[in-house]
Formats: C-alpha cells, sequence, structure tokens
C-alpha cells in the first residue's frame, strides 16, 4: 500500500486544503498515545483548527523535541507519520539515530520544581460567529497554547552542556517575525540571546527586569492571521486602532493594568472573560480567565 502524502501544508500558516487536513488528522489517529498520537482522537473533518494544530505539535515534541505545528510536503513530519500510517498491528517505526551520535534533547525538570502531575488535555470551543478573521487569530492563538504551551520556563531541554528553555525558538520566532526593527544581528548579544534561551531569563531592557513578551507574543498571532501590524518597542502593536473601553471582541489585544498586560481576547464579553496569554505564569503561553473589569483599553483587528 503506497505511503498517503499530502499537495500542501496543514498546520500552522498551512494552506490547509481540505482533503489534506483529512489525510494528517488520519495520519495523527494512528500514532500510539506514548508516541505522540491525539487524545482524545480528532475528527477527521477536514477542518484546521486548534485541536489539529496541538495535535500536530505534540507529536512533533514527541519525534523530535521541537515543533512548529505544521506538517509540510517532504519533510520529517509527514515522512515520521507514514512511518506510522500502515497496516495495524504493525510495530511503530524507532525513532531515527541523531546525526554523528549525539545524544538528542531529553526533557528535564527544572531545579526546585516537582515533576508534573499528568493532567486531561485542556480543551476550548471556539466562539459562534466569528469574523473569518477572528476565528483565525484564535485558531493561531489557540494551537500555542494547547494541548500544551509552545514555550514554558516549566519544561526544559538538553542543548549540548547547556540547559535551555523548551520553545526557545518559537518564542525567539515571536521577535523575529513579530518586532518592528528587529534583525538577526540582535542575537549576536549573549545578553539578549541568553534571555531567549535560558529558563528565568528575559531579553534585557533598560530600567526594567526585561522585555516582558506578553504584547510581542499576541502581536505576533494577529500578524500571522494576515493582519499588517508589528510590535513597536514601548509603543504597542501599530496600526491598529486603540479603543479605550472594554467593548473588546475575540481576536482583539485588550490590555490591563496589572504589569501592562496583554492578552488576547477569546470569549465573548462577561464579567469574565477567557483569554490567551503570553508571557504568563512561568512565562508560559497559557488560556485563563481575566475579569473584564480589568480591562483597561484594546486594540482592534477590524472595525
Amino acid at each position: 500500500m503506497p505511503a498517503r502524502n499530502i499537495l500542501a501544508s496543514v498546520g500552522l500558516g498551512g494552506a490547509n486544503l481540505t482533503n489534506d487536513v483529512v489525510t494528517i488528522q488520519s495520519m495523527l489517529n494512528n500514532v500510539p498515545t506514548g508516541n505522540g498520537g491525539p487524545q482524545p482522537r480528532l475528527e477527521p473533518d477536514g477542518k484546521c483548527g486548534p485541536l489539529t494544530v496541538g495535535a500536530i505539535r505534540k507529536f512533533q515534541l514527541a519525534q523530535f523535541n521541537s515543533a512548529d505545528g505544521r506538517v509540510d510536503v517532504g519533510q520529517r513530519t509527514i515522512e515520521r507519520l507514514q512511518g506510522f500510517d500502515q497496516a495495524p498491528g504493525a510495530a511503530p517505526p524507532a525513532p531515527a539515530p541523531p546525526p554523528g551520535g549525539i545524544t538528542p534533547p531529553q526533557i528535564v525538570t527544572p531545579p526546585g520544581h516537582l515533576p508534573p502531575t499528568p493532567q486531561p488535555p485542556p480543551t476550548f470551543t471556539l466562539p459562534q460567529g466569528l469574523s473569518p478573521l477572528r476565528r483565525r487569530i484564535l485558531e493561531i492563538g489557540m494551537g500555542e497554547a494547547l494541548p500544551e504551551p509552545a514555550v514554558t520556563d516549566l519544561k526544559t531541554v538538553r542543548d549540548g552542556n547547556e540547559t535551555v528553555r523548551a520553545g526557545w525558538k518559537r518564542l525567539k520566532q515571536y521577535f523575529d517575525e513579530g518586532v518592528e526593527g528587529w534583525t538577526e544581528q540582535k542575537w549576536k548579544d549573549k545578553a539578549t540571546y541568553d534571555g531567549v534561551r535560558i529558563p528565568g531569563r528575559r531579553i534585557p531592557q533598560p530600567n526594567s527586569d526585561g522585555v516582558s513578551w506578553c504584547g510581542i507574543f499576541a502581536t505576533w498571532v494577529v500578524r500571522s492571521a494576515g493582519v499588517e501590524t508589528k510590535w513597536r518597542m514601548g509603543a504597542g502593536p501599530s496600526k491598529l486602532k486603540l479603543n479605550f473601553s472594554r467593548n473588546c471582541r475575540p481576536g482583539d489585544i485588550a490590555v490591563i493594568a496589572q504589569n501592562v498586560h496583554h492578552f488576547i481576547v477569546a470569549s465573548p464579553l462577561a464579567d469574565e472573560i477567557m483569554t490567551i496569554n503570553g508571557n504568563s505564569t512561568n512565562q508560559s503561553i497559557l488560556v485563563k480567565p481575566w475579569p473584564l473589569s480589568s480591562v483597561r483599553y484594546f486594540y482592534s483587528v477590524e472595525d
């Protein structure tokens, strides 16, 4: 039986052709949970939402210790999925040996932290009646937060002789793609490079504890959904309408007074709203509730 394949990329930022999405959803369902398969199994509906993106990330983390949430044609994720996509009862493929005999990175628990107690993956249902843009923003944001954070200080990996933050390359991507005027030259400064890689560190910023990247993350999500905006250090997201009220809607970037924290609104307005937060507890990307009364102003992503 020939291996199944896709015509275009599936997942975060992918083309997400319906038939390709169904193929990837079905292939992921053939992966045992212990090898990074989804639990519960995906519904092969051809829609690439946060559960599918999260399942792709979970599989990539289990197989490669890194994840970008996308399956590309002819690349390692589709090739590894094809290895699991075989007759029932067949043995799963062994992971490819690391080049040069180097031991691959291992997940370790940071000093002073107990190993996390296994919990069922959180779920979130998108609100009804969203515009295509607002839906896309929430799908991308949720894909970074669920079923586990794309960035967190609570998980580390070994990189040679160093212990580095799990997801640090993703955090670096938020800066590279979302910050106005940011260039690769910035990473040549060791303190800046360590700020994105080392658990508990931050990129230095004068007269502060370091760059708080909640707004950078929110701006990156909105930009990835197709909005022309970038984060301006000290000024906020560009080209978005600033509103001094609490009449925000799902997909907007809201700001609270506490540490001038930015997040993406993820639910219709109520006394308590669900939100997607970068740079949350333990520098993690988390879905969490905030009281609507804490919102001071917001940036609207569309009229």
